[in-house]
């Protein structure tokens, strides 16, 4: 294997220099140093691993999605948005090839300059704060309803604040310590797998309380249609780990990543609508934000389920912590190009930025503005708009800059090493992702502060 620059900051001494034998650690260096070539995990592991990262706390609101959109309307929302997710997360890894850069910041400030990396640094701060903020309510409505009712001799374990905070620090902050994503595929895995279980939970108690008089029209529009758009933006987005996922495959061909992205973008759907489609057709539009929320506390079956979505959250905090984390570190330049955070400075960061969020996680109660804010402003564009401009300056600069001379340079070749190239529907779906993520952007942006 050829000789590379060496890993500053790090036990690494080369990227391209892996003992036969390497440690844990030495492979979640590798990995998180933004060099390809280091993968461990399988397609499917890797699938599930931005599953798990698609399908968190966002799931919960989209039966309410449903019910501002309309049943029939907001699945065709919902393949659309999800169509478009997993276009834009190939498009990611295509343009990442073409440009020699497999880091997200990094291809914005290629594709942007210094305030494309600021702006997506900003940007994945708030989706990934919004996200884990998310987690930790979601934690909190979850783990500490439930040993309250089934333990009701210890009082202390139905304080909210409390066990958010025992849950968090004890269980949580461990799994944030890792540098990469790929060192926690496993319990990725696990998480996805609890899943079916909440589904499967108010699969079976949906028909008593569907009887229960609440309607839920079929083919009627909803009264808000695009801000569904948004809500499921921040559902499906996944844009913020799939460099780090793609660096934890082990064949990292671009045919083998569009697998990956066809199936991890299926699963999340297949998912995230089935869990919408039996809360709305359940409770019609009555259905809350949250809605395990129009369960009664007292339904064991259901609390299986809370059971379930309260695991899930501890294993998926740190898929939205990594990010925000990455963020902070550009931002501040302990992470560059050719160096990696030093340990201090790696857990620094790691503890501070998790105490802010665990404190606004035990301090803020409604998801519905978590949601509706963080989808439609930072998933839009880290969805749909920054994807789509990426590729557009790597593969077509001259529809985006007046003079292509100062990019010419930094894209030699219209062809990847492995075969990927540009053609008339890549360019549309680049095209119809800015717009999209635009207008999408706009709008909510309006209805929130305007």
């Amino acid at each position: 294997m050829s000789e590379r620059e060496p890993i500053k900051g790090t036990a690494v001494e080369y990227y391209g220099s892996i003992d036969p034998q390497p440690t844990s650690h030495d492979v979640d260096l590798l990995q998180a140093s933004g060099q390809p070539g280091f993968g461990t995990l399988s397609i499917f592991k890797v699938s599930l691993s931005i599953v798990n990262a698609t399908v968190g706390s966002g799931i919960i609101g989209l039966p309410f999605a449903l019910v501002l959109s309309g049943f029939t309307t907001g699945i065709a929302i919902s393949v659309w948005v999800s169509l478009l997710s997993c276009l834009a997360v190939y498009l990611l890894i295509l343009t990442g090839k073409q440009v020699d850069v497999f880091n997200f910041a990094s291809l914005a400030q290629v594709a942007m300059g210094s305030v494309g990396f600021h702006m997506l640094n900003l940007m994945l701060f708030i989706q990934s704060a919004g996200s884990v903020i998310s987690y930790f309510i979601l934690v909190g409505d979850t783990i500490p309803v439930l040993l309250g009712r089934y333990f009701p001799q210890y009082p202390l374990l139905a304080d909210r604040q409390l066990i958010t905070i025992l849950v968090s620090v004890i269980i949580i902050f461990p799994l944030n310590l890792f540098r990469s994503l790929g060192a926690l595929a496993s319990w990725s895995a696990f998480s996805v797998f609890l899943l079916p279980v909440m589904i499967i939970s108010i699969l079976i108690r949906a028909p008593y309380y569907a009887q229960q008089g609440h309607e839920a029209p079929i083919l009627t529009v909803g009264p808000d249609p695009i801000a569904t758009m948004g809500i499921m933006s921040f559902a499906f987005v996944c844009s913020q780990v799939v460099f780090s996922n793609y660096l934890s495959q082990r064949n990292q061909a671009l045919s083998a990543w569009r697998i990956t992205s066809a199936l991890s973008s299926f699963i999340s759907w297949f998912v995230s609508i089935a869990f919408a489609a039996i809360g709305y057709l359940c409770f019609g539009r009555d259905a809350s934000s949250n809605i395990f929320s129009n369960f009664p506390a007292d339904d064991h079956v259901i609390n299986v389920g809370r059971l379930a979505l309260g695991v899930s959250m501890v294993l998926t905090v740190p898929m939205a912590f990594y990010p925000a984390r990455d963020a902070i570190q550009k931002t501040i330049g302990f992470e560059t190009s050719d160096r990696q955070p030093s340990s201090m400075q790696h857990l620094s960061v790691t503890v501070i930025l998790f105490t802010v969020f665990l404190i606004l996680g035990v301090q803020i109660d409604s998801l519905g503005k978590v949601y509706s804010i963080v989808g439609g402003i930072a998933s839009s564009f880290l969805a749909y708009i920054m994807p789509g401009f990426a590729y557009l300056v790597a593969f077509r600069p001259s529809w985006v800059f007046a003079t292509q001379d100062a990019f010419t340079p930094l894209f030699p070749n219209k062809t990847t090493a492995d075969g990927g190239k540009p053609n008339r529907w890549l360019d549309a779906t680049a095209i119809i992702l800015v717009v999209f993520g635009i207008a999408i952007m706009l709008y909510t942006t309006f209805r929130a502060f305007i």
